[in-house]
């Protein structure tokens, strides 16, 4: 019936669906003569459309091109404009750098026509050494940088400016280089006068109302001249003085005696020199050895000798003059004064002696008192002596007997060594042993304590050395050093030995009242005491010994301290001793200790 139906369709034209396909019939048809006219070469649309995509490719051809010229042109705009930049930026740049190179200069050239003076002045009043900076142009006159030097130290109006002059200076060797009076340099100016540097030391000198100036040459020679006084024994200390290098020896003498007031036609002078190589300083006499100043102390040398000092020794004497330098008194003096140490020695009581006292004898000077301190007199006394380097134990001691007043045999020697404080530990002595031994070669240098006890050096067979230690529990330091003394091993009795204490505490001056049934000796274990010794044992131990009234009759008894603590007042009262007559018996040890409670 469908099949029936659509066909009726077909036949019928004037249906919708008739219509409808021929309509539709109608459009494929005409597409598909467009379609058929579009691959034609000469369907006009299509060549309309590829007359435009060529138009358009040209157009963007172009515009690709004008784009890079464009751009190349753009960045050659900018090259030049860096360059531009660049270019005036280095032109800049040197303008300022020339502009800066000329104010440099210009100030270069302001500040080298400046100088900065050190001046060094002693006050007349204090004379106190003062030192400032003192800036002044190279072109000003002489009296112009004096009236500010005189200003700057304000010597007004102590001194008048007439009294005052400038000298060169060297501070280091404390040498007047050269003086520049007015006189003869007033017209010219500090620049002239003086080799300026940047800095410049000089001195503002002043003299007394009737004094001269004494002139100092440029180029002369700094000298250091030490005084011998041969009749106290004495080596001056070396004073600064100016010579000059073309000084005969005759002239050189008639400075020095001008210098020290001293008599030139006998005067000795003695030149110290160190080998640097060998570690030794020598002296040699150049009185009469003839030619310059220079000649005579700088003979082969290859050292500038403006550059540092000359050390001189000088003497006059007539008698002493006419002696051969090494048979001389001075050369005696001078050598014992380079060749000796100084050592500090604590000796006990003795004869007086004087300070300064110095012994010469035939092979030289061997010992020289420098001081001597007497605050613990009747106890100890403190000397400082000045020895020969190559001094022995025994010469020392020799030379110490008529301080102490016993033979060296009755006197030992200990060097004391001190220890730093920070580690809390105590000064120790060593006996010094070898009597042939140079004290330099067995470690005594200068500067080196020294230390003489009693007692005799040679023990006899059977004796042996012991030290006695002073035991006060109450005190800080409650073991301190006493003494020494010897004892027969096995043959003293501490009774006896007791005794024998009593008595050579009374002659070292030991300042402790001893009594013979007041004090008890007991071993010394460290710092701590050990057992007590009763007065029928015999001594066989090094012990301590301590003074209180001795309790103790029997060995079997024992010694114990006792400490009372207050802890309502936290403290404790001094150490209180009781003796046990019953070591292990504690009814004992508390009966004594509440026996010692009720007295207290």
């Amino acid at each position: 019936m469908k099949i029936e139906y659509l066909r009726s369709l077909t036949s019928n034209t004037d249906s919708a669906a008739s219509k409808l396909r021929r309509g539709m019939s109608f459009e494929i048809d005409d597409c598909k003569f467009h379609l058929k006219a579009m691959t034609r070469p000469d369907y006009q649309p299509l060549v309309d459309n590829k007359r435009i995509i060529e138009k358009l490719q040209e157009r963007i051809t172009l515009t690709n091109m004008e784009l890079i010229t464009k751009r190349e042109h753009t960045e050659k705009i900018i090259k030049d404009i860096k360059d531009i930049k660049d270019l005036l930026k280095e032109t800049e740049e040197k303008r300022q750098r020339e502009k800066e190179e000329k104010i440099g200069k210009e100030m270069f050239g302001v500040r080298m026509r400046w100088t900065k003076i050190i001046l060094f002045c002693n006050h007349p009043v204090t004379g106190e050494l003062k030192q400032s900076f003192l800036k002044v142009h190279k072109d000003e006159l002489l009296p112009s940088v004096l009236d500010k030097a005189y200003e700057l130290m304000e010597l007004a109006p102590h001194i008048s400016i007439e009294r005052c002059r400038l000298v060169k200076y060297d501070y280091s060797s404390e040498v007047m280089n050269q003086s520049f009076d007015l006189d003869e340099y007033q017209y010219q100016t500090i620049g002239q006068i003086m080799s300026v540097t940047r800095y410049l030391q000089v001195f503002l000198e002043t003299r007394k109302e009737n004094e001269t100036f004494k002139k100092y040459n440029d180029g002369g020679i700094n000298l250091e001249v030490s005084v011998v006084d041969l009749s106290t024994v004495e080596v001056v200390p070396a004073e600064p003085v100016r010579g000059e290098l073309g000084w005969t020896d005759g002239e050189l003498k008639q400075h020095i005696g001008e210098e020290f007031s001293i008599n030139p036609s006998c005067m000795r002078i003695v030149v110290e020199e160190y080998n640097y190589i060998n570690n030794v300083t020598s002296v040699h006499d150049v009185s009469i050895v003839g030619g310059t100043l220079k000649e005579v102390l700088y003979r082969g040398k290859r050292a500038n000798p403006i550059n540092f000092k000359q050390l001189l020794y000088v003497s006059s004497d007539p008698a002493d003059y006419q002696k051969k330098y090494k048979d001389s008194l001075m050369y005696r003096i001078i050598d014992f004064h380079i060749n000796s140490i100084t050592l500090d020695i604590t000796i006990p009581p003795g004869p007086e002696a004087t300070p300064t006292t110095t012994n010469i004898t035939e092979r030289g000077i061997i010992m020289k008192i420098i001081s001597i301190n007497e605050e613990n007199k009747g106890k100890k006394r403190k000397i400082q002596v000045q020895v020969s380097n190559s001094i022995t134990l025994d010469q020392l001691k020799e030379e110490l007997v008529p301080l102490i007043g016993v033979p060296p045999t009755g006197f030992r020697v200990y060097e004391i060594k001190k220890y730093d404080r920070r580690y809390d530990s105590d000064d120790e002595e060593y006996e010094l042993g070898g009597l042939d031994e140079i004290l330099m070669n067995i470690g005594i240098k200068s500067g080196s304590e020294l230390i003489v006890r009693l007692g005799r050096t040679v023990l006899q067979e059977g004796e042996k050395r012991i030290k006695l230690y002073l035991l006060q529990v109450n005190n800080t330091e409650f073991c301190t050093f006493m003494m020494e003394s010897i004892y027969a091993e096995g043959y003293t009795q501490v009774r006896e030995f007791k005794r024998q204490i009593i008595e050579e505490a009374k002659e070292q001056g030991i300042d402790c009242v001893l009594e013979l049934d007041k004090m008890r000796l007991r071993d010394k274990k460290g710092v701590s005491p050990g057992r007590v010794y009763l007065h029928d044992e015999l001594i066989d131990t090094y012990s301590t010994y301590k003074y209180r009234p001795e309790k103790m009759k029997h060995y079997t008894q024992m010694q114990v301290y006792v400490i009372r603590w207050r802890p309502s007042q936290c403290s404790v009262d001094p150490i209180e001793e009781i003796i046990l007559d019953k070591r292990y018996d504690p009814k004992d040890f508390i009966g004594k200790v509440m026996f010692v409670k009720e007295k207290l």
